[in-house]
């Protein structure tokens, strides 16, 4: 519970902060061009086949990919541990979404079980501390309906400090294999793992981040 608390106490003082916003997370694309080619070349077509229905994006700060899910024709619900982000996205999107919701930063007990047909992520789960993303799982695995999809951002950065914001870009102890075992436990079916090159300036050649995407496929009783 101790690095759950720390690691939520740690992301909320820098993404409530709005002095740590330049251009509402837009500035964080710049390494792939902008946002837009950001999503057309690595993100839209790994998960166009499972983006409709119910959606729920966990932590979207401030709706740099909010703004491109809404371009799909989705219900789209959306929930952040930040007040001001929320209230950011708000102002940008209004009734175009669905829900908005403040979250604890580890759980997503505002949303009904078995109601979600696909959960997105992105840039966020990358400085999460691995209880933290645990405790999401176990809560995705609850609120996809049977047959839903998971499509997480993650770290790929094995044997830094325990405290990700000590680590390069924030990132977390995390891989590939780590999340499926954690997919694994919440029964979460592994259907894709990928590793993109995290090309920002300043980053060591071997800095990669990792995308999984996962299905309900056992109903709980």
């Amino acid at each position: 519970m101790k690095n759950i608390n720390n690691n939520i106490k740690g992301n909320l003082k820098i993404w409530d902060n709005v002095d740590t916003w330049l251009d509402d997370g837009e500035e964080w694309s710049e390494h792939f061009g902008d946002t837009d080619t950001l999503w057309n070349d690595h993100v839209y077509p790994k998960i166009k086949d499972y983006l409709k229905g119910k959606v729920l994006e966990i932590a979207p700060g401030r709706g740099r990919m909010t703004r491109k899910l809404l371009e799909s024709n989705i219900n789209l619900n959306i929930i952040d541990l930040s007040p001001t982000c929320i209230d950011r996205c708000k102002e940008r999107y209004g009734d175009k979404i669905e829900n908005y919701y403040v979250g604890s930063g580890s759980d997503l007990k505002d949303i009904k079980s078995n109601s979600i047909d696909f959960v997105f992520s992105f840039d966020s789960f990358v400085h999460m501390h691995e209880e933290v993303i645990d405790s999401y799982l176990k809560e995705i695995e609850r609120v996809l309906e049977l047959g839903g999809y998971c499509w997480i951002h993650h770290s790929c950065l094995a044997e830094g400090n325990d405290d990700n914001f000590q680590n390069i870009a924030g990132r977390s102890n995390m891989d590939l294999d780590k999340f499926k075992s954690i997919a694994d436990r919440y029964r979460l079916k592994l259907i894709k793992q990928e590793l993109i090159r995290w090309d920002a300036p300043g980053n060591p050649d071997w800095l990669h981040d990792g995308f999984t995407l996962v299905k309900k496929t056992i109903q709980k009783i």
